[in-house]
């Protein structure tokens, strides 16, 4: 299948795509006040959906009082609400992007979408990696500062995750009256129009503004505007016979006779134009009809038949959409089909989804595949975590008044109270003080799927983000563990982290690892160029992302429900062995038929 060109047009702020039946498809970029104002709306709609969740949490609690628990509601209600705020900030934009053709909400108000470099409609990697990279680009401190300033700077208005993710955000502009639909249907009697749609406005500018002017500057804009149009105009006696300012508003009355016959407002284009509209209006209106079945049902439920005949009337409005610019069509027209086209081509060669199956098959054997096939930025994200994280150790051990300066004082606090809690039979937490099990394991899910998330999204700048989001985190671990071995209480601390933590560590050098990989397209590009290698990279390592967030789901439910139980520390610690052994397995051998291979090469290509 022949891939797309694109040309660019910084005049006109257009994005021309030449499609694979060599038809060129314009889209106009958006503009930076469109897609916040889109953004603006978006955030709208998820404050509300919060608001409708405090009112049932309210509610809830009010029914509670009447015999169903108040405390066991409300926390339910919390654990949702955590659920849903984390869904709301990452999963929306990638579910409305990735399966509504580029569009959430706000984007189809402000008439804007998402489309990919080539012109294709966004796949759903694409719209995770710009949204995954959104919470670099909404810094410092949610004022979108970074998208700001990388959309000013950016030829194409875009921000970093459309870099990442090579996409462009175009507007859908409106269909308007289609003049050759107006036009008579022989314009002969007064000819067709002389000037182009820019002469004949610049003569209409100075008609109007020429009584404004001194008379040495009409003068001299009359000469210049008139040297300008005496080639289109022709030989006229008259030219010689009258003032040139008098003759160019005599040219501009002629002409407007002369457009308005060959169609609404002049903008029609020749008699071939008008004629191919009224000879293949039909089609085009068939055409619609299927366009709009197809986006409503999709091709898979149109039968093979009427997928055949939409391919076919496809390829025919693609090259009267040829023919129209050939002929000289009117703006509105040539609109009318480049969006019929070019709807018609995001069906066709859309890439297939996979669905539940597809997904399945990835983390059981494409995943693991992969993690094996990036093992180099995964092993460096690996030591950028665990080397900070001992020498920490080794400094809190050595001087104990480190561990203050690095920890929160409730982490301190448990660490002082460690040796009363084992007295008392308690673990380093219990799953009451996070008002019950399920509240944690959401809790927890949510911030160490966010913490992945920070680290893969780092990468966009250069791979600085994630060195430092290891650096911290290794330095928080190796913070905790010092203190705890100071007060004498490792095994207090270990038996709660290790059943969850050595998965969920390593999910952690995996996102890392995604994200040193993606920023290695900046410093090591290789043969290609850097926002190529980019592109490719950050979907190799978005779907690490994809494998990595499973596997902390698996951790945060053992975190909530395994981690603060009251089995004694033996079991909890061979829970943990076990888990490992588990996880080496499957990070090991999984994915080594070659189906699963084929698919971890083919993630750098879809």
């Amino acid at each position: 299948m022949a891939q797309p060109a694109a040309a660019y047009s910084l005049d006109d702020r257009q994005v021309d795509i030449e499609t694979p039946e060599h038809v060129s498809v314009g889209y106009q970029l958006a503009d930076m006040g469109s897609r916040f104002t889109a953004m603006l709306l978006d955030g709208l709609i998820l404050f509300l959906v919060m608001m409708v969740l405090m009112f049932g949490m309210v509610a809830l609690g009010i029914v509670g009082v009447a015999g169903l628990g108040v405390h066991s509601g409300f926390m339910t209600l919390f654990a949702l609400m955590a659920l849903v705020m984390f869904m709301g900030f990452w999963g929306y934009y990638v579910f409305y992007e990735g399966f509504r053709d580029g569009q959430t909400p706000g984007k189809k108000l402000m008439r804007i979408r998402v489309v990919q470099d080539g012109g294709y409609p966004v796949s759903f990697r694409a719209a995770a990696v710009r949204n995954l990279i959104r919470i670099i680009d909404l810094q410092p401190a949610g004022s979108c500062g970074v998208a700001g300033l990388s959309m000013m700077l950016h030829s194409r208005t875009k921000r970093l995750g459309d870099i990442a993710a090579g996409t462009v955000v175009v507007r859908d502009r409106t269909g308007q009256g289609i003049p050759e639909e107006q036009a008579p249907a022989s314009p002969a009697s007064v000819g067709q129009p002389r000037l182009t749609d820019a002469e004949f406005a610049a003569l209409e500018m100075y008609a109007q503004r020429r009584h404004g002017l001194d008379y040495a500057v009409r003068s001299q804009l009359a000469g210049t505007l008139m040297e300008r149009l005496a080639p289109r105009l022709g030989p006229d006696p008259r030219m010689g016979q009258m003032a040139v300012d008098a003759y160019l508003g005599l040219t501009l009355e002629e002409e407007g006779v002369r457009r308005r016959a060959a169609g609404a407002g002049g903008r029609a284009g020749s008699a071939q134009a008008t004629g191919l509209f009224r000879r293949q209006r039909p089609g085009w209106d068939e055409y619609a009809r299927m366009l709009h079945e197809a986006r409503g049902r999709g091709l898979a439920a149109m039968g093979e038949a009427r997928v055949s005949r939409f391919a076919g009337m496809y390829r025919e409005v693609a090259a009267d959409l040829a023919r129209a610019r050939t002929y000289g069509g009117s703006p509105e027209l040539l609109f009318m089909l480049e969006r019929a086209v070019g709807a018609g081509h995001n069906l066709l060669y859309r890439a297939p989804r996979r669905g539940f199956s597809g997904f399945r098959a990835w983390i059981m054997g494409g995943f693991p595949a992969l993690v094996r096939r990036r093992w180099r930025p995964i092993a460096l994200a690996a030591a950028l975590f665990y080397l900070p994280a001992l020498l920490t150790f080794a400094a809190v051990r050595q001087e104990p008044a480190r561990g203050r300066d690095l920890l929160p004082p409730q982490m301190m606090a448990r660490a002082e109270q460690a040796e009363m809690r084992q007295a008392q039979g308690k673990g380093y937490v219990d799953s009451e003080d996070f008002g019950g099990n399920a509240f944690m394991s959401s809790r927890i899910m949510s911030n160490n799927v966010q913490v992945t998330f920070l680290a893969f999204a780092g990468g966009i700048l250069a791979g600085l983000g994630t060195v430092l989001v290891l650096i911290f985190n290794g330095i928080s671990l190796g913070a905790a563990a010092g203190v705890f071995a100071n007060y004498g209480a490792s095994m207090h601390l270990w038996e709660f982290v290790l059943p969850h933590g050595i998965i969920e560590l390593t999910a952690i050098c995996i996102a890392g690892g995604a994200g040193l990989w993606l920023g290695s397209g900046f410093i090591l590009p290789g043969r290609v160029t850097r926002r190529e290698a980019l592109v490719v990279r950050g979907r190799e390592a978005v779907s690490l992302i994809g494998g990595t967030a499973v596997m902390l789901v698996f951790a945060g439910l053992i975190e909530g429900f395994v981690s603060p139980s009251t089995l004694p520390r033996e079991v909890k610690l061979s829970l943990a062995a076990l888990f490992a052994a588990m996880m080496v397995l499957y990070l090991a051998f999984a994915g080594r038929d070659e189906r699963s291979r084929k698919a971890a090469e083919a993630a750098a290509q879809r």
